[in-house]
């Protein structure tokens, strides 16, 4: 995977399809300018091991686990091949305006999923990582692409 340098982009995903496509079109960026791709991946709260099941059918469900598993999933399926990974606790825009803040990223890409009628007054993850980037932020057509 690759080195932390001013060409990092940052892009934030869950596991939803308009995430997919913002870290594809983020993945198409990093390897046109031959930057390192950092995806993160936010859960809400610190969580710990879960037990799921019922009777004498149980499993043990670790959401951290799952994250992690999930993002190197989508790094394998991405065009480029400098993709790093974390999962954070944060809010998604504080996570991801974070992650530039320390490793000094070129650019942040966020979709555009919210960012459509009344949600774009009352906010969005996109109007968010705006307020608080420490560099450029390009919101990717995540809906309908």
């Amino acid at each position: 995977m690759g080195s932390t340098s001013v060409n990092d982009i940052i892009v934030g995903v869950d596991k939803s399809d308009t995430a997919r496509r913002a870290a594809e079109k983020a993945a198409e960026l990093a390897a046109a300018y031959g930057a390192n791709l950092h995806i993160v991946f936010c859960i809400a709260r610190k969580p710990s091991q879960q037990v799921v099941g019922s009777g004498g059918d149980q499993w043990f469900v670790n959401p951290k686990a799952e994250a992690q598993t999930f993002l190197e999933d989508l790094a394998r399926e991405l065009p480029h091949d400098q993709i790093t990974t974390k999962v954070s606790y944060s809010a998604p825009a504080t996570a991801m305006c974070e992650e530039a803040v320390e490793l000094g990223a070129r650019t942040i890409v966020v979709g555009n999923r919210r960012v459509q009628g009344v949600a774009r007054v009352l906010g969005s993850i996109a109007g968010d990582v705006l307020k608080q980037a420490p560099c450029d932020v390009l919101i990717a057509n995540t809906i309908g692409a």
